[in-house]
């Protein structure tokens, strides 16, 4: 991999758990396919930093 997302993916693993929390409670209040998507992808690219796949 390259060298600044060795850097870089620890500030994105940080960024996403909240992230995931503010698109949680956007889809708990105004619920459409997009946001829910959203909040999918968000959790797949979460659980792919936790399992160190990126």
């Amino acid at each position: 991999m390259q060298r600044w997302w060795w850097k870089v993916r620890f500030t994105v693993r940080g960024v996403m758990l909240p992230l995931i929390c503010i698109q949680f409670v956007r889809t708990l209040i105004f619920p459409n396919p997009f946001d829910v998507f959203l909040l999918f992808v968000f959790f797949l690219l979460y659980l792919g930093f936790l399992f160190s796949l990126y």
